[in-house]
């Protein structure tokens, strides 16, 4: 018998339901000649202040190839605007607790938001991208785009 994660015939049509959103994928490309505006992918995304959010990034080249990130280091920024001289949010995958390498020969990379990351950021759009150095040493910006930084109610 299969598994049913979730049955609307067993609700009643006065129940609430939510959904635990812990983690965010996304894929970046690694593009060498870049053709129009924008040589990578833009990404928006949703994140709740005070909230715990994971962020997986796949890598790939233009021709959808994955590319090996063994030996290599992802870098996470966040700023208020391109602009912004300083950023607000700062992850990497040298540290453990910021961020990690997942599966190398899947090109899988992940960065941890926690709940103070965004705990004193005031709710408003904010800008990202995700560059990764490979172990060749040639660093990549492989995607971008921007976070609305929502409040939660309660």
């Amino acid at each position: 018998m299969p598994a049913v994660l979730y049955d609307a015939s067993q609700l009643h049509p006065d129940d609430l339901n939510g959904i635990l959103e812990s983690e965010t994928q996304l894929y970046g490309l690694i593009n060498n000649y870049p053709v129009g505006r924008s040589a990578v992918p833009f990404e928006p995304m949703d994140i709740y202040a005070n909230n715990d959010r994971t962020l997986r990034v796949y890598v790939k080249t233009p021709d959808l190839n994955i590319v090996n990130m063994t030996g290599a280091q992802g870098l996470l920024t966040v700023k208020t605007d391109k602009d912004a001289t300083a950023s607000v949010i700062t992850k990497t995958t040298a540290s453990g607790t910021q961020g990690a390498i997942g599966s190398p020969d899947q090109g899988e990379m992940f960065f941890y938001i926690v709940p103070a990351d965004t705990v004193s950021l005031s709710i408003r759009q904010y800008v990202y991208d995700v560059k990764v150095t490979l172990a060749t040493g040639k660093k990549y910006t492989v995607m971008e785009g921007v976070i609305n930084l929502l409040d939660p109610v309660g």
